[in-house]
């Protein structure tokens, strides 16, 4: 039988022939994790980082802390988010403005998202809804779109925000000529947006599904569109943009999660791949669905793609409208 220090020196070799990840060094996640969220919390956004956050945790047997840091279209988190270190344990659960609206709506941002991120996981897309005060004439998205048309900048259509969907979703219906020329007004965020629309100050707004759905129940307005090719669970029998006949008039939020550039392609892709897991247990798609969310998932490699070519749709239409905050 051999030694001790014989069997120690058998078993260097297999030591060195492991390979690189397995050592505890390389263990990911080693310790708690801290999901950024740019977003203030109790909005949709702030729930689906929640609801991945929790399932991710419990996978993987280590803490992840949702740290919401609203501010600046994104910018506060997306600055506090890289300064953290390129390792993987901090991720940036953002919706779209901050990767797809910002670098064209600002003329100077402290971040580059296809330079300084490093694209995970595409959790789901939200589209937005086309809601109407109740004395609108117009009970489909046709008769609307003509309504505008004949009315022109008599119809008052609010928005979020200069730069937001809610607000560029007006200029792609106008760049594709059927949306006329209404007048935009813009508010600090949805929800002082569809107070103005229930009190009839504006007439129309294109909205997130979960922030209106509310008030299309109890009546105090009327949703004529899903911006879509998918009728959403949260609002069934309101039909697509697609089923109605415009099936260019595409638009939607949506939420994901980035990483640091410089984390290592394995953590970005295990990362991934335990997302689009979680993505599949249907108690949390439907948990998402209720947030008026169509779940995504897939591969790092499809969420970049998807990243690059959202940004050049609403950069497009960030030109059209000429709008800048900076």
């Amino acid at each position: 039988m051999p030694s001790l220090r014989r069997r120690h020196l058998l078993a260097a070799p297999a030591l060195l022939a492991l390979p690189r990840g397995a050592g505890a060094q390389d263990a990911y996640p080693s310790r708690a994790m801290r999901f950024v969220v740019p977003v203030s919390a109790g909005g949709s956004a702030d729930a689906q980082a929640r609801l991945v956050a929790q399932r991710l945790a419990e996978r993987w047997g280590q803490p992840v802390v949702v740290e919401n840091r609203p501010g600046a279209n994104g910018i506060v988190a997306a600055q506090a988010f890289l300064q953290a270190p390129s390792d993987g344990h901090t991720v940036f659960a953002t919706p779209s403005g901050p990767i797809a609206i910002n670098p064209h709506l600002y003329r100077r941002l402290p971040y580059d998202p296809f330079r300084d991120f490093a694209f995970a996981s595409l959790i789901s897309v939200i589209p937005l809804v086309l809601v109407v005060h109740p004395s609108v004439p117009a009970t489909n998205l046709q008769d609307f779109l003509a309504l505008s048309r004949r009315q022109g900048d008599q119809l008052k259509h609010a928005s979020a925000g200069i730069g937001t969907p809610s607000h560029l979703t007006i200029a792609m219906t106008r760049s594709m000529g059927r949306g006329g020329d209404p007048t935009h007004v813009p508010f600090g965020g949805s929800a002082p947006a569809l107070t103005s629309l229930v009190a009839g100050q504006t007439m129309a707004m294109w909205d997130a599904a979960f922030s209106a759905a509310p008030f299309v129940r109890d009546g105090r307005m009327r949703a004529i569109a899903v911006a879509h090719s998918e009728r959403l669970a949260l609002l069934p029998d309101v039909p697509t943009t697609v089923e109605q006949g415009v099936p260019d008039l595409i638009s939607a939020t949506w939420m994901s999660l980035c990483v640091h550039a410089g984390t290592p392609a394995e953590r970005v892709t295990r990362l991934a791949t335990e997302v689009d897991g979680i993505l599949r247990v249907p108690e949390l798609r439907e948990m998402l669905a209720a947030q008026g969310a169509i779940v995504r998932g897939g591969t790092a490699a499809d969420f970049a793609a998807f990243a690059r070519a959202e940004s050049e749709k609403w950069g497009r239409l960030v030109r059209e409208t000429g709008a800048t905050v900076d």
